[in-house]
């Protein structure tokens, strides 16, 4: 609205300013946008390809590992000692557990001298039977409470057997239940275990790597890449971080980053994520191996510094700009409003009844023929105000015959009124329904002059002629409705449906024997409104119907016996416009169904004084 209220020099300036501007801001900002995601997808790339590649040496690593923990529950003297029952006599258990360590150990060594994983810690042996654990790097232990050990807590529950989890190292404080400072370091183990006959679990066996392993590999092949590194498994509990207290821990933070890789459909990706009130943009892979997610975790500031910079520079060159488009358009909109406010003038002394003033101007651009245009106007202007005080004197005249021509329907209703009445005295049932019809008939058709009624006024005189017309043929038409409630407000001309129904009835009904059914229906479509009317008469031969058709497109000659149709269609045409009209299908002998297309134009309140009556 305020623009609408501004002068036309202002609005010419506000637009130009509006549409240089505009643009530039539009292209900064494509541009802005484009090279952060420019900038994000690259580093993207490098980070999850350096994350990748620590991911497939780590996983291949992890898995030979579980492979050599397998294998290691295959040798025989493990089986034959985690088999036996009975306790084991002091003097057999030196030489028993001995081998045991020295096996442990020896496996160890070989993966250490087979480089398959540098971190290798020790390995965890705990003999169901005999309720000892043995650890590869130090000693054994009897009589332990496994409630106190984790690895045979997770072995027992099933979660994490033949998996790898962050477990507490066993000692001799763990396993008292002492809490020592010790108690903070954690390292990666995989279980697995050695089951009898019966699949009862005789020996579970943990292969231990330190915590740092991962951190510790990372950091040779990162490249200078920034940001902190971190693993987390399916539980959100961290796996590896910079901050070796978090490990084998859950916090909120990490919790976030891994439920938005979870809900992600891809394997590898990024995205930014706010944690404790800082930006962070995380680039993560998940294994195949462990489905551990493998996260690097970066400032948004890091990455996107550059584009700050480049923002900050695109806001000076707007605004130095700006500042340039502001003068230009101040200029431009002086030099094409000075043609308009010469048009303006003039108009303003049409207003003051100088219907003589012309404009006079020798240019040679555009508003020669805008100001050529205007004079021509003023010309037209005074021929039709000439021509508008001869109608007044013709519609003074128009008006008188108009009040005299209102007698005769005054008559004729009480006329009718009176022949009604008789009927109903004399009753005479039949008269006085046709009169009662007949009646309502004219007064819809006369209507005070009105041409354009509501849909339901017209289906309501076609009901009115129909009365009259089944009393002739004594009920042998039947008549159907199928107009939604909501289309009877719709305008439309009339004595749109009668003539059309008229055909219907003597053209086609008529000619059946034993009468037959009119169904009339409406439907919108397009912001047209449809209307139907269908008999299931005689129909149209094909000559014939190809000489109406012709008729109703224009194309051709028409005829007395189609003089209604043309004349409705040409009525429809004038008013409404050429896509509107009548058009006619029939089948020779099945029937035919005339359609009327016109535009949905809704009655207001008291456009129609027409009273709606569905009989009496």
């Amino acid at each position: 609205m305020a623009l609408r209220n501004m002068s036309f020099r202002l609005k010419m300036f506000v637009i130009m300013f509006i549409v240089i501007l505009i643009p530039m801001i539009l292209v900064s900002t494509i541009l802005f946008k484009w090279s952060e995601q420019a900038i994000t997808d690259q580093t993207s790339k490098v980070v999850i390809s350096s994350i990748e590649f620590a991911v497939t040496n780590i996983d291949s690593a992890l898995e030979n590992v579980a492979g050599m923990s397998k294998m290691l529950l295959t040798e025989n003297r493990l089986i034959a000692i985690a088999k036996r029952g009975e306790p084991l006599k002091p003097e057999e258990k030196n030489e028993k557990y001995n081998g045991i360590m020295d096996l442990l150990s020896f496996f160890i060594t070989r993966i250490k001298v087979m480089n398959i994983l540098e971190g290798i810690d020790s390995f965890y042996l705990y003999l169901v039977k005999q309720n000892t654990i043995m650890d590869s790097k130090s000693t054994y232990y009897e009589d332990v409470n496994v409630d106190h050990v984790d690895f045979v807590q997770q072995a027992k529950s099933g979660q994490w057997k033949d998996r790898w989890f962050v477990s507490a190292p066993v000692n001799y404080d763990s396993l008292n239940g002492i809490e020592t400072r010790l108690e903070t370091a954690k390292q990666i183990s995989f279980t697995t275990a050695l089951s009898d006959e019966d699949g009862h679990d005789i020996a579970v066996l943990a292969a231990n790597v330190n915590e740092s392993f991962i951190s510790d590999y990372y950091k040779k092949i990162q490249r200078g890449i920034p940001g902190e590194f971190v693993v987390l498994d399916q539980s959100s509990t961290v796996v590896a971080c910079p901050d070796s207290r978090l490990v084998g821990s859950r916090t909120a933070d990490y919790s976030k980053m891994n439920d938005t890789i979870q809900n992600m459909k891809s394997k590898s990706g990024s995205f930014f994520i706010t944690v404790q009130g800082e930006e962070k943009f995380a680039v993560y892979s998940v294994s195949d191996y462990t489905n551990w997610s493998y996260m690097v975790v970066i400032p948004a500031s890091e990455i996107l510094g550059k584009v700050n910079e480049m923002q900050k520079f695109m806001l000076i060159v707007i605004s130095v700009t700006g500042i340039l488009i502001l003068g230009i358009t101040l200029l431009l909109s002086r030099f094409f409003y000075k043609p308009l406010e010469k048009l303006v003038l003039a108009m303003q002394k049409i207003e003051n009844r100088r219907l003589d003033f012309k404009i006079k101007d020798n240019r040679g651009d555009e508003y020669k023929r805008v100001y050529q245009g205007f004079n021509d106007m003023v010309d037209e202007l005074n021929v039709l105000i000439r021509d508008l005080e001869t109608e007044k004197i013709l519609n003074q005249e128009a008006e008188i015959k108009l009040l005299q021509a209102q007698i005769n329907p005054h008559f004729l209703y009480n006329t009718l009124d009176s022949i009604y009445s008789i009927a109903k005295i004399k009753k005479v049932d039949e008269i006085s329904q046709m009169v009662a019809a007949l009646s309502k008939f004219f007064r819809i058709s006369l209507s005070s002059g009105k041409e354009v009624v509501a849909l339901k006024e017209a289906v309501q005189l076609v009901i009115n002629y129909l009365t009259i017309l089944n009393i002739r043929y004594k009920g042998a038409i039947t008549f159907e409705l199928d107009i939604p409630e909501e289309l009877y407000a719709c305008q439309v001309p009339k004595l749109l449906l009668q003539p059309i129904v008229e055909n219907a009835v003597y053209h086609g009904l008529e000619r059946r024997k034993g009468g037959g059914q009119l169904t009339i229906s409406a439907v919108t479509q397009s912001h047209a409104l449809f209307l139907y009317v269908e008999d299931d008469g005689i129909g149209i031969e094909p000559a014939a119907l190809d000489k109406l058709q012709s008729m109703l497109s224009g194309n051709g000659p028409w005829e007395s016996s189609s003089f209604a149709l043309r004349n409705l269609n040409r009525q429809i045409r004038l008013k409404y416009g050429m896509a509107y009209g009548v058009t006619l299908e029939s089948v020779y002998g099945q029937g035919t169904r005339v359609t009327v297309k016109l535009p949905v134009i809704t009655m207001e309140r008291g456009d129609s004084d027409v009273p709606y009556d569905r009989g009496r």
